[in-house]
């Protein structure tokens, strides 16, 4: 986790520009559809709280400088009921405001676990109420995309990405 509190402002213009370029939309606002986007592994539910949810992978790109790691990820309901998702959100440091940032990258090679990025403000960089709308539940048969961004080491090639209460999704290529 990096707090970039130092140069916030150009930390968020930085960070929006990635997405926009990497998601290939004109707004960081905008969700990417999950339906449109490549599947690069995907892990049943692993518990209760995710009986008939699936995670799926879509994207793990670097930014230009390789400073950013952006990763698209979904849910996809394959249940009869809607299924809240609210545990998704991080418990062991103080984001501020609703988010999901419990999905965490880890290394391979190394069995580093990096956490999503917080502002200066102590928010998330990732989904959630000041990146976009964020579903707090998934309906029966849809599918929700997310984001999530992390400074992951240039030297790193692939990364697992884990996700509570869900079997970790291995060797995701970055590119």
């Amino acid at each position: 986790m990096i707090n970039i509190s130092s140069r916030p402002g150009l930390a968020v213009l930085a960070v929006a520009t990635f997405f926009a370029t990497a998601t290939g939309v004109s707004s960081a606002s905008a969700a990417p559809l999950a339906s449109d986007l490549e599947n690069l592994g995907s892990a049943p539910g692993n518990s209760d709280q995710s009986d008939g949810l699936t995670a799926t992978v879509h994207q793990a790109e670097r930014d230009g400088t390789g400073a950013f790691l952006s990763v698209t990820w979904s849910i996809e309901n394959s249940g009869s009921n809607a299924r809240g998702i609210v545990w998704l959100r991080d418990r062991a440091y103080s984001y501020s405001g609703p988010n999901y940032a419990g999905v965490t990258a880890v290394s391979g090679e190394s069995d580093t676990r990096f956490h999503p990025i917080m502002d200066g403000n102590s928010e998330c960089l990732c989904s959630g109420p000041t990146s976009n709308n964020i579903a707090q539940q998934v309906e029966p048969g849809s599918q929700v995309a997310y984001w999530s961004m992390f400074s992951v080491p240039s030297e790193v090639e692939s990364i697992n990405i884990e996700i509570p209460n869900f079997e970790p999704i291995e060797d995701v290529p970055i590119s």
